[in-house]
């Protein structure tokens, strides 16, 4: 480390994950000198996946959105796949208490639902495309559904969809008008090769760039402002540069800055309420129902999908990946083994027998999906916080709780390209300005 020790950065660049990544290499192509730093082995962070029993699986179920597409591929990444089919089934609760397994099309076609209760469902889908969601912003999904929506089960049915596209589980919290956006841009794919075929060519694009990669480093604080900047790493090593940018979580970010106080965000980013979700991905030769490939509880927080109906992820034709989830509520506490048995019970309902054809399993009780809910008191998307960090110049933010734009990995990459053109632009100004003193 010693030549990075003596190195004069422009811009270090802490988490080496699709943020950090994406916003290192526009910095690089700049031409600015960017030393990243990643405290895992490998960069990819939570996009990073798994080699199991000859599968490729990510850290729970992902799919890219398309629209995220436009800055993978300014950055020089293709992404192939497939989007997933559109039919499946949904688990309401029957008037016995016990979970009724309805195909998507007996929603419409059966007698399961009412006539009322199929016309509201008619009418949002026909008006959601076109939904002017402004007045919504500040509006909780609670709020909106009890007053749009006069049957639970379409209610049900309504907070599946939003949950399927954002991941959130907070109903009381959520901005109804941010997930009503998210679902308008309901195109996904699940990626060939798992999201490591991204984080791969993302890596091979930073070092092409001339990104410096240094993994297995802790950057234990950030002091300074630009263009005096100091990382101070875990072993005692400490690097200069002139700007700054953290793509860790809110409360990690916080943690490393040498005066928490200083910084005005600070009590915004205490503020913030992180999405989690227990997750229990398996490797299966067969599955008892093979047509069932998509499932969502409409009552029950649950999602299953076989992910290799739509994307090659392993070795063997004979073999699939397949990820059940369940959505956790942010203000229960959460108990592992529970979670656990609920998912369980949740395939013996619409894979009975399933456990006969497990090859592999791997659970996460409590993955982080997304660093802040975005909330209806925010005001939505505009409520979150900003790429630059007030009071704190040189220092930077991005990752999927940053910025007014987007959800997932739509936030991550636009805010980590929002913040690369501002670190370029404040660093061309600085020595724009040297140059006219001289």
């Amino acid at each position: 480390m010693n030549n990075v020790n003596e190195t004069i950065w422009d811009v270090v660049v802490i988490g080496a994950g699709a943020a950090g990544l994406t916003a290192s290499i526009y910095l690089a192509k700049a031409g600015r000198k960017v030393l990243l730093l990643e405290r895992g082995a490998q960069p990819g962070g939570r996009a990073a996946s798994q080699e199991l029993a000859g599968a490729r699986l990510n850290l729970g179920p992902h799919a890219v959105y398309k629209s995220a597409l436009r800055i993978l591929e300014e950055v020089g990444v293709t992404v192939t796949g497939a989007a997933p089919g559109q039919n499946g089934k949904f688990l309401f609760e029957g008037a016995d208490g016990e979970e009724v397994v309805v195909p998507l099309y007996k929603l419409m076609l059966g007698s399961f639902l009412k006539w009322s209760e199929k016309s509201q469902m008619i009418r949002f889908y026909a008006r959601l495309r076109k939904m002017d969601t402004s007045a919504l912003q500040h509006v909780s999904l609670q709020d909106y559904l009890d007053e749009r929506f006069a049957s639970p089960r379409v209610r049900g049915f309504v907070q599946a969809l939003v949950r399927v596209s954002s991941y959130c589980n907070a109903p009381e919290l959520v901005s109804a008008g941010a997930v009503i956006d998210q679902l308008k841009m309901s195109q996904v794919l699940y990626v060939d090769g798992g999201w490591q075929s991204i984080v791969d060519q993302l890596k091979n694009r930073a070092h092409h760039a001339g990104v410096t990669i240094h993994s297995g480093t802790v950057v234990r604080e950030i002091s300074g402002s630009s263009p005096r900047m100091t990382v101070q790493l875990k072993d005692g090593s400490r690097l200069s540069a002139r700007s700054v940018l953290s793509t860790a979580g809110p409360t990690e970010t916080l943690a490393l800055l040498d005066s928490e106080s200083d910084a005005p965000e600070a009590e915004i980013y205490k503020r913030l309420v992180p999405v989690r979700a227990a997750c229990l991905d398996l490797v299966v030769s067969g599955m008892p129902e093979p047509a069932t490939k998509f499932a969502l509880g409409a009552d029950y927080p649950w999602y299953y999908s076989n992910h290799s109906a739509a994307a090659r992820l392993t070795d063997d034709a004979r073999r699939s990946v397949i990820h059940v989830m369940k959505y956790l509520p942010p203000a229960e506490p959460s108990d592992a083994t529970r979670n656990e048995r609920e998912l369980e019970h949740f395939l013996d309902r619409i894979q009975p027998g399933w456990r006969k054809h497990v090859v592999e399993r791997r659970y996460l009780p409590h993955m982080t999906v997304s660093h802040a809910v975005v909330t209806a008191s925010g005001g939505g998307l505009a409520g979150r916080p900003g790429v630059a960090v007030a009071g704190r110049p040189g220092l930077y933010v991005a990752g999927d709780w940053v910025g007014s734009e987007g959800m997932l990995l739509n936030a991550s990459l636009a805010s980590a390209k929002e913040a690369a053109q501002c670190i370029i632009a404040d660093i061309r100004m600085e020595k724009e300005g040297m140059t006219r003193g001289a």
